[in-house]
């Protein structure tokens, strides 16, 4: 009886003990060479046979021949004709490599997220009119804080209709992160790209590598996004692309953006209440519409950060499943504590992560903000955290009292202010984004320099009073931090600086009509007084309790019927003291 040859599939079992035997994957593999996970799964599986290309990159990967991984037909096993339904040449589409007329985009560029873009109209058509322009403007920048969006804008830009026709050529797309993989994402672009085997095999270093992609790009109509830099260096060993070309840039650092941009860089701000509240009832819409101040109250708290908004949406949708609106309560209760924000998380697939993070760590707001933490040296993070005793934005402190409550040189706060987590806000001025503040607040408090931080907060203001107490616009410039230090100053039992910052600061609240701040303030320095004894700073606090009294109508009047309600004997008393002093 004749052999009747099989015609089922037969794995490349070689094939897969050389990807196993170096510990990678499907998907590692497909990186590296160019192509899909799907198109190496076939290979592996006997469905189709690598086309001469990619044979190529498959050797050179595993540094084995073609007969080695089992890539060439056995001619003993072979029918001797081949024909459209032969596995052994028939090639998919997908792996032919480009040709130099083919438009490229790169499988690399990250899915659009299922809810449309809030509040970036402008800036989208900012950023194309760019970029569209030609010359040095079509080099973009865009920075801003961590969560912010940029990346987001970037995935819309290269899904944009608009840009795909105007960069009819294509699009590459390079997420690089902390820690890049430079030359790995320079041979990608080399593959895509077209440029051969053997050429990429003498290629040994990043000029190279550029000087190659930028030669295969030539006269192309192409935009080449560079996301999530993190160094000027690494950032331009991206910037290859012809004439034709322009580049995007994402980062969260200003001083990388406006040195790679020049005029080009534009910082990308969060969102306004209206725009974060449409964001929130798209994402939760159940909840925001039933709970509408508790919802305006959560976008104060994160101050319209779009990554914040979207995890606290996420989460929210999530527990309206189940129609209880116990767990809704619950859900926004959770959510009302800063510490909880920063927690929630979210797992994400490969395709969807996160530029700063590995596949291993969950997108939360925490995990973003500590990669820059983690970047900083201990000295940059005693005075990061340090800060963070300031009230946030839209509050403001001065470079002086930064340096006293930090203890560090002005260096310190520009590194902070070059790589976008410390604000600046006019001449010698600072600000904290809510989100940055709540962050560095957890950590300073899990530290040993929690209450330091907070005593040289209060000793700078009772200094700062002490100079200004007459200059009531230094005061109003510097009110919410100086509130913040006579609450840590009662928190702290640091008497002597309560009763002096005090006795200060009243005349400005009563200026202001601030009766209901004095009267509290006045009550907890009347009980320091009392506790040392000190009846000079007693009487003065006395009398301006009774000035803060007549002015919010609470003065004590002589009782004219029985009808009437006496006075309290607390304030009876009160009063009586200020009259004898």
């Amino acid at each position: 009886m004749d052999h009747i040859p099989s015609t089922e599939p037969q794995p490349r079992l070689k094939l897969t003990e050389a990807r196993m035997a170096r510990s990678l994957s499907q998907q590692d593999v497909a990186e590296q060479i160019g192509t899909t996970h799907v198109n190496v799964s076939r290979w592996e599986r006997g469905i189709t046979r690598p086309n001469p290309y990619f044979r190529r990159k498959l050797c050179q990967l595993f540094g084995l021949t073609a007969q080695e991984l089992d890539l060439v037909p056995n001619a003993s096993s072979e029918p001797p004709a081949a024909t459209t339904s032969n596995i052994d040449e028939v090639e998919s589409p997908a792996e032919e490599p480009p040709t130099p007329t083919a438009a490229i985009v790169d499988p690399s560029v990250p899915l659009l997220p299922a809810i449309r873009l809030v509040g970036r109209d402008e800036e989208l058509a900012d950023i194309k009119r760019r970029l569209f322009t030609g010359g040095n403007v079509a080099l973009t920048a865009l920075n801003g804080l961590p969560g912010v969006g940029k990346t987001t804008l970037s995935i819309a830009l290269a899904h944009d209709r608009e840009v795909r026709t105007h960069f009819r050529d294509g699009i590459l797309w390079a997420g690089l992160g902390p820690k890049p993989n430079i030359l790995g994402l320079l041979s990608r672009w080399g593959t895509l790209l077209g440029i051969s085997a053997t050429e990429m095999a003498s290629l040994s270093d990043v000029h190279a590598w550029a000087r190659a992609i930028h030669n295969a790009i030539g006269t192309r109509y192409m935009l080449l996004v560079i996301d999530d830099a993190w160094s000027t260096e690494e950032a331009l060993a991206f910037k290859v692309g012809g004439s034709n070309c322009a580049h995007l840039l994402t980062t969260r650092y200003p001083e990388i953006a406006s040195f790679i941009a020049l005029d080009g860089a534009k910082k990308i701000q969060a969102l306004n209440d209206e725009e974060s509240m449409t964001l929130l009832r798209l994402l939760a819409p159940g909840v925001v519409d039933r709970e509408v101040q508790k919802a305006q109250d959560l976008v104060h708290a994160v101050g319209g950060l779009p990554l914040a908004l979207t995890l606290m949406g996420n989460y929210l949708r999530k527990q309206t499943y189940s129609g209880q609106t116990r767990r809704i309560t619950a859900a926004l209760e959770r959510l009302s504590n800063a510490e909880e924000r920063l927690q929630i998380q979210e797992p994400h697939g490969p395709v969807e992560s996160h530029p700063s993070l590995t596949s291993d760590i969950r997108l939360s707001l925490h995990s973003v903000i500590s990669v820059t933490d983690q970047q900083l040296s201990p000295a940059t993070r005693s005075a990061f955290y340090a800060l963070s005793v300031f009230p946030p934005r839209p509050n403001t402190f001065s470079e002086e009292a930064a340096l006293a409550v930090a203890t560090c040189e002005v260096d310190i706060l520009d590194t902070l202010i070059d790589i976008g987590i410390l604000e600046s806000s006019g001449a010698s001025r600072y600000t904290l984004h809510q989100t940055i503040r709540d962050y560095t607040y957890l950590q300073l408090q899990r530290s040993s320099e929690h209450d330091a931080a907070q005593r040289r907060l209060v000793t700078y203001t009772c200094a700062f009073l002490a100079e200004h107490s007459s200059d009531y616009e230094q005061l109003e410039l510097e009110s919410p931090t100086i509130l913040t230090a006579l609450e840590q100053a009662h928190r702290l039992a640091m008497l002597p600086e309560l009763i002096q910052a005090t006795i200060a600061f009243t005349p400005y609240l009563q200026l202001r009509g601030l009766y209901a701040q004095a009267e509290q303030h006045l009550q907890r320095a009347q009980e320091a007084a009392l506790t040392l004894n000190d009846q000079r700073a007693l009487s003065t606090l006395l009398l301006y309790t009774g000035q803060v009294l007549q002015q919010q109508g609470k003065f004590p009047r002589p009782k004219t019927s029985s009808s009437k309600a006496s006075p309290s004997p607390e304030r009876t008393m009160t009063w009586s003291k200020i009259v004898r002093s």
